[in-house]
């Protein structure tokens, strides 16, 4: 039965990759023979910092010692033979020294592949935080055809049960992350206004994600980096971080004046005016009439 909703093909690519899961591999092929296509990576959304050989080295030597357990993903595309999903493995395999891999065909255009790809890839328990983050927003902004602003409005108005999940999202994420629209809305959004160098230091954890979060509040530029360096070198805590940014915020703020503050005073302790008795009472009433003349506006 189709699911409904214009997440429809995500579920199609879903059952397929639940059925791909326990498969054994349908062939070994070149290494050479395989062309990748960077584009249907979701990790290269970063940059290609994952895919060095220093970041392969460890699963180079797993491959060498272990061999490649999971089959990449191919597909056929006339005479050529694309990856779908496993690039990290098939370059790891190279540097460790292999010239086949294990594969299983998969039956996908291009739009399938990507979901594959982005699917295969949320499985995956290696993958950070901050990735893993991008690239499903990505994925929604392609599936729904939203920009990621609009995703985060989206959600936001679910969350709040303003407007019905018409688009299906709440089960797409939950099929493919585990989580769905009030985390993806909340949390996972934060990370869609971190700056570079606070995706960085989650990804290289030198750095909570939750610490990140707080900074977020602040606009960025010296004060805010110089926060962060701080919360690294002194591993401070969310809640430390947020107590910083609260300073800042307020001694950011102009100066109210002094009228304005001796008013709010005055407006919090009115309350107490019927404890007065005798002199006390009457001399507030002649301080509140002087105050009344001077606050009523002058007739014409």
């Amino acid at each position: 039965m189709t699911r409904p909703g214009v997440s429809a093909a995500a579920f199609g690519a879903l059952d397929m990759m639940e059925e791909l899961r326990d498969r054994s591999a349908d062939a070994q092929l070149p290494i050479a023979s395989i062309r990748v296509l960077p584009e249907f990576n979701p990790r290269r959304l970063l940059g290609d910092q994952a895919f060095t050989d220093e970041a392969l080295a460890d699963l180079a030597q797993n491959i060498r010692t272990y061999g490649v357990l999971q089959p990449v993903l191919v597909r056929r595309r006339r005479a050529e033979i694309l990856l779908v999903a496993g690039e990290r493995r098939l370059r790891a395999a190279a540097l460790a020294g292999l010239t086949q891999v294990p594969v299983i065909y998969v039956d996908a255009d291009d739009a399938r592949a990507y979901e594959i790809a982005i699917i295969e890839n949320a499985q995956r328990n290696d993958l950070d935080l901050v990735t893993e983050t991008l690239v499903g927003f990505q994925f929604l902004s392609r599936r729904l055809n939203l920009s990621s602003d609009e995703i985060v409005s989206y959600l936001h108005h679910v969350r709040k049960g303003r407007r019905e999940d018409d688009l299906g999202v709440e089960r797409l994420l939950r099929d493919m992350y585990g989580t769905g629209i009030s985390v993806w809305g909340q949390q996972r959004a934060l990370i869609l206004r971190m700056t570079a160098a606070e995706r960085e230091a989650i990804q290289a954890r030198r750095v909570d994600a939750k610490v990140c979060a707080e900074l977020v509040a602040l606009p960025e530029g010296d004060t805010r980096s110089a926060l962060l360096d701080l919360a690294i070198r002194e591993g401070l805590t969310a809640r430390q971080v947020r107590e910083l940014v609260r300073n800042e915020q307020a001694s950011s703020r102009p100066a109210r004046p002094a009228l304005t503050v001796q008013g709010d005073q005055l407006r919090r302790l009115l309350p107490r005016l019927n404890r007065l008795e005798g002199e006390d009472a009457r001399r507030a009433g002649e301080l509140l009439s002087e105050l009344n003349g001077l606050l009523s506006p002058t007739p014409r």
